[in-house]
């Protein structure tokens, strides 16, 4: 190997620890620099020439500047918007100008600038270079919540119309306030909306109770018209029944300007029922709870007429105002409309009970053996259930059950007797034939809807059979467990509603409001941001609302070392990243994250440190192989001089 082959080796070791200390300075530069990721520097030898058997080298070179994605430490900030990923996945971000998100980030330290886009009064969330994070959007009016784009974080929460009114309140049950039959005046009767001054007089109700409500509002206002809200009252009245108080929902009539039928609105200047949003009674048993509600609306005639006289001369309720609680509706509710919108607003109004499921029963109980001495269960086996009369199952009797569903679809389920089975097989049978719940009570078959409100559930017949097909019309001594042949079952009148806590009452004590609530809610101004741990970002607002506002979208690599850092923290994918995965943090290949919190640079600068060093000797060996080769060539030339 020739000499000047030596002063090539060591100068290419020279500058190949030059490189190595250009990484290694650049790993100390940004020790402080939040998400930086590390680079190591790899070198390969330079094989150039075969001497024979001998293969000589030709010194070293760096081939390639690796990146270390392991996570730095999260350091606590006071910043909503600094954002954390622990884990895998990198913030995808988009430049002012391009069409899509094609660079990434670890660095979580973004600003919210305003919106200049068709959103109302939305903020966007940037990088400090002013690059769009990405993310779905789930509070945005202009962006479907299904496509990543620019996250949008509204700055006001708008104004919510109200949709649920709840009362609880004891009504005095007083008898002097009973009213005669002969001489009673109705609410509805006692309301006159064109008398805008005093609609109603205080001495045609009892008791009276107000709270206020929103009404809806335009986004696009932002605070430059305040929250709109609006004044309720229930009036409360004594019933002809000591047992009973009526009360009706009223507002200004001034503003009501409800649409009613035909597209007319109620007016105060012709419309007696004006401002009179809803009537209705609350029944209550003899000891003061409520059990019962009805409701009626109030046309703009004012003329509710609860009941009407049929073609038999009966008082029957008129079904022309009458209101009923459609299937799975557990409130009544009235409409209100303050601004002449195009579609009226509806609330439910609530007095701290709700409806429990319809739930129809058989005639009579089973029994657990021949001497009818104990009811059966769902746990009985076949061979102890006796009818009333003392005849016990046999294995192989049928008994088929005919009706229809909560729904009203026709339907029948019949069962034969397995002696090695119990009760509840029946009953599973049952629950799946007719959409419900089936169960023993006190002995007594009973069937209960799996929603509230209108329902259709009914056995309108149960048949017997034995295994022979006689029925108990020619063979006496088939067991009729629930009821006789043909029979059908009864409405369970017991606990058609339930308490939900604090329950209005018909309490001889003074009437007083013991709580009212609504869920609707004026604007407010964006405070705080809140991410969890699968990225939602949620506004927290001056009207104590919490909004979800959008989820950000993150992105990972087949291979991360394909990424090309571009500087400002950012890398861009080149075609030996691979193919990119886009997701949301806590899903698979994606870690987690937080707010409040920034990734710190993971350098290792104890590390780093020695790496100077060693870098440092290695290159002062090289420079030491280049002198000596100088040295021997200066050695010869004096040899030929």
């Amino acid at each position: 190997m020739s000499l000047q082959a030596s002063l090539y080796n060591g100068l290419s070791g020279v500058n190949g620890m030059g490189k190595k200390l250009n990484v290694t300075a650049n790993n100390v530069a940004n020790v402080n620099t939040n998400a930086f990721k590390a680079g190591q520097a790899h070198f390969t030898d330079i094989f150039e020439t075969t001497m024979g058997t001998l293969s000589v080298g030709h010194g070293g070179w760096q081939r390639t500047v690796s990146t270390s994605f392991n996570d730095g430490i999260l350091e606590a900030t006071s910043k909503g918007t600094d954002i954390a990923i622990s884990g895998m996945g990198l913030f995808m971000v988009r430049h002012d100008g391009a069409t899509t998100a094609n660079t990434y980030t670890r660095a979580g330290n973004f600003n919210m600038v305003e919106h200049l886009g068709t959103e109302p009064n939305a903020n966007n969330l940037v990088t400090p270079t002013g690059q769009f994070v990405q993310g779905y959007n789930l509070s945005s009016s202009t962006v479907s919540p299904t496509v990543v784009s620019d996250i949008l974080i509204k700055n006001i929460a708008p104004q919510s119309a109200t949709s649920a009114v709840e009362l609880m309140l004891n009504i005095q049950n007083n008898p002097s306030l009973t009213e005669p039959t002969s001489s009673q005046t109705k609410l509805f009767d006692s309301w006159n909306g064109t008398n805008t001054a005093q609609p109603i007089t205080t001495n045609n109700y009892d008791y009276k109770t107000s709270l206020t409500i929103y009404g809806p509002g335009n986004e696009t206002d932002g605070f430059s018209t305040p929250s709109s809200t609006y004044n309720l009252t229930v009036y409360f009245d004594a019933t002809d029944s000591p047992n009973e108080q009526e009360f009706i929902v009223t507002c200004n009539p001034e503003q009501d300007q409800r649409l009613s039928t035909g597209d007319t609105r109620y007016n105060s200047t012709t419309d007696k029922g004006a401002g009179a949003l809803l009537y209705g009674v609350l029944s209550f048993s003899s000891s003061g709870d409520l059990n019962n509600i009805q409701c009626w609306n109030v046309p703009p005639d004012g003329t509710v007429a609860p009941t009407i006289i049929d073609s038999n001369g009966d008082v029957v309720p008129n079904p022309a105002n009458l209101l009923t609680l459609a299937r799975g509706e557990s409130y009544y509710s009235f409409d209100y409309n303050f601004t002449g919108t195009a579609a009226n607003n509806s609330s439910t109004l609530s007095f701290g009970i709700a409806p429990t499921p319809k739930s129809v029963l058989s005639s009579v109980a089973a029994f657990s053996s021949a001497t009818t001495s104990g009811n059966i269960s769902a746990t009985s086996t076949w061979d102890t259930v006796s009818d009333n009369q003392g005849n016990t199952v046999q294995a192989g009797d049928t008994i088929t059950l005919q009706g229809t569903t909560g729904d009203g679809t026709a339907t029948s389920y019949t069962y034969t007797v397995d002696s090695s089975q119990t009760v509840a097989n029946f009953l599973a049978g049952i629950e799946t034939t007719f959409a419900c719940t089936a169960g023993i009570n006190n002995g007594q078959l009973t069937l209960t809807d799996t929603m509230v409100g209108a329902s259709q559930l009914m056995i309108s017949s149960i048949t017997y059979t034995n295994a022979n097909g006689a029925t108990p019309l020619t063979d006496p001594t088939i067991a009729q467990i629930f009821g006789a042949q043909s029979a059908s079952f009864a409405v369970d009148q017991n606990g058609i509603y339930q308490g939900t806590g604090l329950p209005t009452t018909n309490y001889a004590s003074p009437s007083a409001l013991l709580y009212q609530s609504q869920n609707g809610y004026g604007k407010g101004r964006l405070q705080d941001i809140n991410v969890d741990s699968q990225g939602f970002i949620t506004g927290q607002y001056s009207n104590g609302q919490n909004i979800r506002q959008a989820q950000i979208v993150l992105a990972n690599f087949k291979n991360m070392q394909g990424l090309q850092s571009v500087g400002d923290n950012n890398f861009v994918a080149t075609a030996e990243a691979g193919a990119r995965t886009i997701g949301t943090a806590g899903q698979d290949s994606f870690g987690n994250t937080t707010n409040y919190h920034l990734e710190m640079s993971n350098v290792d600068l104890g590390q780093e440190m020695v790496d100077v060093m060693t870098t440092q000797r290695a290159l002062q060996a090289n420079a030491k192989s280049i002198s000596t080769a100088e040295e021997l060539y200066e050695k010869l030339l004096q040899m030929v001089r």
